[in-house]
């Protein structure tokens, strides 16, 4: 088989999830090539010689000042734009799927490669845990134009041969054929103690991993005066963080085993950092990221089904982070665990032999 693999830049937490699928799926004989379409290609910074990748967007996502605030007019801009050249993408893709032999096109979590797909006479798979006709629809209140948007690409998802639905899921169109697939995200490497020994982390410490990579916090206030002098913060790779006041690793490590290492992850909730941090065992701090519609789902399923606490932005400024500890720390940890199927790659990978 050949594969046209379509991957959202939105952020990090689509291609984190799908680099775990891609290695997987690259070492089956039954997978001739795999053609990567992100804009985020460079997260993959290993090669394969069945790996083709393209540095292409056919998605805008949502823009972002930073990881806690949306900028609703640059969205609308960058969609407008997406559509007065859908029809030049829609020939040009398809054409590279009849030249290069592709037989299935995977989209996570955009709507146009099922177009693709479409026009070039192959079937589709959609992946994700929620569709971007759901997150326009809510920014209608500020624009009608996102009613009119989430309208078309609700259409162009409703093309899709078969969705395969991710944990957390939002509300979604009504897909003619899908079916629920496991959790799918990086696992760590090595154990807790192992993880914290390689980055040299004291046991009289508490360390809270912030994790807000793609994004960054880049106007964000701290008042590092008031951080006690038994937490470190540690942070790689956020863009906005002053590393005077936060560690940042020095040794070589895979960013799962960073994940594991922290006592605690401060993040603004995302599918990518809930579910390295679900099979890391490692509690989050969550906090508000602005009108994101996938929001309130993730909060629900924080709190259904991870060691969590909500922290305000104001908390965070003063680095105000015991009253959050606590409550994590009265959570049952072994109840949290029980109400998510794990190894979703596997489905995933079985649903695409399937149309070999």
């Amino acid at each position: 088989m050949n594969l046209y693999f379509y991957v959202s830049g939105h952020g990090f937490g689509h291609i984190s999830r799908t680099s775990v699928t891609l290695k997987k799926l690259l070492a089956l004989p039954e997978i001739e090539s795999i053609h990567l379409i992100s804009s985020r290609v460079h997260f993959i910074d290993w090669e394969d010689p069945k790996l083709i990748k393209r540095n292409l967007t056919f998605d805008v996502g949502v823009y972002q000042k930073d990881s806690l605030s949306i900028d609703v007019t640059k969205t609308k801009i960058a969609l407008q734009e997406l559509e007065r050249n859908k029809s030049t993408f829609i020939a040009e893709e398809a054409k590279y799927c009849k030249v290069n032999d592709i037989d299935l096109i995977l989209t996570d979590a955009a709507s146009l490669p099922i177009v693709f797909a479409l026009e070039a006479g192959i079937p589709s798979i959609f992946i994700g845990n929620f569709t971007w006709d759901f997150i326009y629809e809510n920014f209608g209140k500020y624009d009608p134009y996102f009613f009119d948007i989430s309208s078309i690409i609700k259409t162009e998802y409703s093309f899709v041969t078969e969705a395969l639905l991710l944990p957390f899921t939002c509300p979604m169109p009504q897909f003619l054929e899908s079916k629920n697939v496991g959790l799918v995200g990086r696992k760590p490497k090595l154990s807790k103690e192992e993880s914290r020994k390689l980055l040299g982390f004291s046991d009289d410490t508490k360390y809270i991993l912030l994790s807000f990579g793609a994004y960054g916090l880049t106007d964000f206030q701290m008042n590092w005066n008031k951080l006690d002098k038994g937490i470190k913060l540690v942070a790689s790779g956020v863009p906005g963080i002053d590393l005077n006041y936060v560690l940042s690793p020095q040794v070589d490590f895979d960013y799962p085993d960073l994940v594991r290492a922290a006592d605690y992850v401060l993040t603004k909730p995302g599918y990518g950092i809930l579910s390295e941090a679900y099979y890391a065992e490692t509690p989050i701090l969550y906090t508000d990221r602005g009108d994101f519609a996938e929001y309130p789902i993730l909060v629900n399923s924080l709190e259904a089904s991870f060691c969590s606490a909500y922290i305000s932005h104001d908390e965070i400024s003063n680095c105000d982070f015991l009253k959050s500890f606590s409550i994590i720390d009265k959570q049952d940890k072994t109840e949290k665990r029980l109400n998510i199927t794990l190894d979703g790659e596997e489905n995933i990978i079985k649903s695409v032999l399937e149309y070999s």
